[in-house]
């Protein structure tokens, strides 16, 4: 069994699990500049791990929401990245559920604590099915950061920030201390001067948002066709104390907070894309190809064409004599024959180099006749005062004694044999495409 890598997005970047054997997990993580990482922050995390030696033979993506799925398939496209699994956080967190052993409930109240918002989720584990489903902006992981900040700003010991190098600090700061007391009871600063928030307070300060979403979770189960065995909170926000309190207080089944919350959905996207990989059938060999396969599609296809293209050829260029219509309707031409054009002139040549100055005679058209055949019991032609004899005609006494034959012009070229012109396709080449190695 190969490697495979699950992804998820959150505040503090880019989450990236990797397992062999479905079980245990390494996590590692891609920092990002924004608060919440984009698509081509994700995009180039990706390109990041399959360059690698040791690149996965799976890689899954989860996505908190449709608009995220489709920007990010563009940017994998624009990496040159192909094979990359994306499916949304529920449908991870589902296959997260559904592959563990120990976990034995079927339908489920998802409260999925992030840092833009909260959703809430009543889904069947086997079937996958989703009952109900709605988000709240009432409580999340930068609405509980932001709380944080007023209050270390009331103690009068820090000064408002001037810029947004500054206000970004503050918020890290926040969200330090926020995590510190989802295990520590009190936090201070390092010197141990100034006690900055403990846990009692820092529950005043989001108990009421939090059970109001815990009252919304419950019309939400009660609304479902199925209600829910049991609540299990994921996401960074789960890790807070006070959540699970709410929660059992409110829906009064059991709630269940996974040891790594956050990386519920990073853990399923990588289960699922080993699942789907596994059960893609082989590719199928190319078969050998007989004589007779090879000829079939030549004697029902390629003969009839052979015959249609010779009887366009003989249509469009016809024998030499018989000039056709598209009906094949035979079209008499005129032929060419010769003409007796008598020539006189007043001013004779006066002798026979003058006369074979004389400019070609012109060709004329005529009937279809054919020329007069000289007669063989006839005297020959001669020519009288130094003339020359010409085709029955002669040159004689200065005069001409009688008329010439105009030659027939010579026949047409043949036509060009016919035959369809080469195609050549364009070659592009393509840049190399990195495609994740499969078993």
């Amino acid at each position: 069994m190969g490697s495979s890598v699950g992804m998820s997005m959150g505040a503090s970047g880019i989450r990236a699990v990797r397992t062999s054997d479905g079980h245990s997990f390494t996590v590692e993580t891609f920092p990002s500049a924004r608060s919440v990482p984009d698509a081509e922050d994700v995009a180039h995390a990706i390109r990041a791990i399959v360059d690698r030696p040791d690149a996965p033979t799976s890689l899954g993506v989860a996505f908190p929401d449709p608009d995220y799925s489709s920007a990010l398939k563009t940017a994998l496209v624009e990496e040159y990245v192909s094979e990359v699994h994306i499916i949304s956080e529920i449908s991870g967190t589902i296959e997260q559920l559904r592959a563990d052993p120990e976990f034995r409930y079927r339908t489920v109240a998802l409260y999925d604590l992030g840092a833009t918002g909260l959703e809430m989720t009543i889904a069947d584990i086997d079937s996958g099915t989703i009952y109900a489903a709605t988000r709240s902006n009432e409580l999340s992981g930068s609405s509980i950061d932001w709380t944080v900040r007023e209050h270390l700003l009331t103690l009068d010991i820090l000064a408002e920030p001037r810029n947004h190098e500054e206000e970004a600090s503050l918020l890290e700061f926040s969200r330090e201390i926020k995590e510190a007391l989802s295990t520590h009871e009190a936090t201070q600063t390092s010197d141990g001067q100034f006690r900055l928030m403990d846990r009692r307070m820092f529950d005043l300060q989001i108990i009421r948002p939090a059970e109001r979403t815990a009252i919304a979770l419950r019309d939400l189960a009660e609304m479902s066709e199925i209600p829910p065995e049991v609540v299990v909170a994921i996401g960074g926000g789960a890790r807070i104390p006070l959540i699970r309190d709410v929660l059992s207080r409110y829906l009064r089944i059991p709630v269940v907070v996974p040891d790594a919350p956050e990386l519920m959905a990073a853990e399923g996207a990588a289960l699922y894309a080993t699942r789907v990989d596994g059960a893609r059938p082989p590719a199928p060999t190319v078969a050998k190809r007989s004589a007779r396969t090879l000829l079939t599609p030549l004697l029902r296809f390629g003969l009839p064409s052979i015959v249609a293209i010779g009887f366009l050829s003989w249509m469009v260029w016809p024998d030499d004599g018989t000039d056709r219509t598209v009906a094949g309707t035979p079209v008499t031409t005129i032929a060419d024959t010769a003409s007796t054009t008598k020539v006189t002139a007043s001013d004779e040549p006066a002798s026979a180099a003058d006369r074979s100055a004389l400019p070609a005679a012109p060709t004329v058209t005529a009937t279809t006749t054919a020329a007069p055949q000289p007669d063989p019991e006839a005297p020959a032609p001669h020519s009288g005062n130094g003339g020359a004899s010409y085709d029955g005609g002669s040159y004689g006494g200065g005069n001409y004694g009688g008329g010439y034959v105009v030659p027939p012009p010579p026949p047409p070229p043949p036509p060009a044999p016919f035959g369809l012109p080469r195609i050549e396709l364009p070659q592009i080449q393509l840049p190399p495409i990195p495609r994740l190695p499969f078993p």
